[in-house]
């Protein structure tokens, strides 16, 4: 769920398949349990055994544990608080070039900074697998760019948001006509994106799971990187994006 925990199904099968089993066991096998039990512990053999069962246990229950006080700290958390307020007049602009990018989006074009001159573009970094920040992220955007803004979903997962997902993964996250989801061919190709930005990404290669900020990346029509937000507001977006066009006018 978008909480970070297995839905109903997903609870069915993580309590109900190894409770069902260990039932199984003890009903078949009930009468040997004991004597087996008691044998383990006698040996140093069994148990190292039963050791490593415990420290089994105690970091799934550490990983467990942790997990769910994320979901408890994604349920609580708000956005209305962060929506009523307005983007700072001191929140400090940026000026440098944006880097470039060249990458797929979901209808097979290729999209790049250069190309989209002229025009505001937020850029950010996503996953199509992420359950927690990423659709708050993109809901954001979709609540806070306006239509004659152009917004780049980079993928962090281009191993599974390969070129061809991407129709699949914009349909799903219902993306209006000026939003793309980008990702590449060979993945190093998004990566190198990804570290150009400093967006830092660990992977769980057990998992799939990726760790990252939510950085959303403001730039005006200059390709100039304007304002850097860390999970803004939608507010904040929309602000960003007009001050970002004004003060390109000033400029020009």
């Amino acid at each position: 769920m978008e909480r970070g925990l297995p839905d109903a199904a997903g609870w069915m099968m993580l309590v109900l398949a190894p409770a069902s089993l260990l039932a199984g066991i003890v009903v078949l096998w009930g009468a040997q349990l004991g004597p087996v039990l008691r044998g383990a512990v006698g040996g140093r053999a069994g148990r190292a055994l039963l050791t490593a069962f415990a420290v089994t246990a105690i970091v799934e229950g550490a990983w467990v544990l942790e997990k769910l006080q994320a979901a408890r700290a994604a349920e609580a958390w708000t956005p209305a608080a962060l929506e009523m307020q307005p983007l700072p007049e001191a929140y400090p602009r940026e000026t440098h070039a944006a880097p470039e990018l060249v990458l797929v989006d979901q209808h097979g074009a290729v999209v790049s900074l250069e190309g989209l001159r002229g025009r505001a573009v937020v850029v950010t970094f996503v996953f199509a697998h992420c359950r927690t920040l990423c659709p708050f992220v993109v809901a954001t955007l979709k609540r806070g760019a306006p239509a004659d803004a152009e917004v780049l979903l980079v993928t962090l997962d281009p191993w599974r948001d390969t070129p061809s997902a991407l129709a699949g993964i914009a349909a799903r996250w219902e993306l209006p006509a000026r939003f793309h989801v980008l990702s590449a061919r060979a993945p190093g190709d998004v990566t190198r994106v990804a570290a150009a930005y400093g967006v830092t990404a660990a992977r769980d290669e057990r998992t799939g799971d990726i760790v990252h900020p939510g950085l959303v990346f403001v730039i005006d029509g200059d390709g100039r990187l304007a304002y850097t937000f860390d999970n803004p507001p939608a507010a904040w977006v929309r602000e960003a994006i007009a001050r970002a066009g004004r003060g390109r006018a000033r400029s020009g």
